[in-house]
């Protein structure tokens, strides 16, 4: 996934849970503590990427669309929906994400209309010589201003923010379970 315009769902532990897990990781040696973080954080996303997969918008069944004037294969967010959990050096500091595939320089992933479908988007077509006309004595200076014109809204789909919605509450349960299975492999 792209850094830069990828769209990813994150959660924390707070509070009391980041107490009681911290308690519990005191007791696991060096190495545990590490795996036991990356297996909690591995066994959550799995859970929210199939909460992801099902809320995500499936859009037309047909194997490809027209986009901008072009055909190209119509892909889906549901299949391209991944996972990755990380530790750093030393095991300290534990990630995980959840987002959309990307494939950079290709119309195999939905990645370039994510944003789109997350926070909704207008429709625009360019502007007739009148309408740009109209357009500029109602205030529009700029080319980009006047030269399009809006002809209507796509309410937003926010299927991340949803499925993160569902999902944040097992994180704690998960990780607590992750932590007593690694005390028990470790005879505690």
């Amino acid at each position: 996934m792209s850094r830069r315009a990828s769209l990813s769902i994150t959660a924390e532990l707070d509070g009391a849970a980041v107490d009681a897990i911290n308690k519990a990781l005191k007791r696991l040696d060096a190495e545990g503590a590490p795996k036991a973080m990356r297996n909690g954080f591995k066994r959550w996303t799995t859970v929210v990427r199939k909460v992801v997969a099902k809320n995500a918008p499936f859009g037309k069944a047909t194997a490809t669309e027209k986009v901008r004037g072009v055909i190209r294969p119509n892909v889906h967010l549901k299949w391209n929906v991944v996972t990755k959990a990380k530790g750093y050096a030393k095991g300290r500091v534990q990630w995980a994400a959840i987002g959309i595939k990307e494939i950079r320089g290709s119309y195999l992933t939905p990645h370039w209309y994510l944003r789109w479908i997350e926070y909704g988007h207008n429709v625009v077509r360019a502007a007739t010589p009148q309408e740009q006309l109209r357009q500029r004595t109602r205030g529009a200076e700029r080319r980009r201003e006047y030269s399009k014109l809006v002809i209507g809204k796509v309410a937003p789909n926010p299927f991340l923010r949803r499925s993160l919605g569902e999902t944040r509450g097992l994180l704690f349960p998960i990780m607590r379970d992750a932590v007593d299975r690694q005390l028990r492999e470790e005879g505690f």
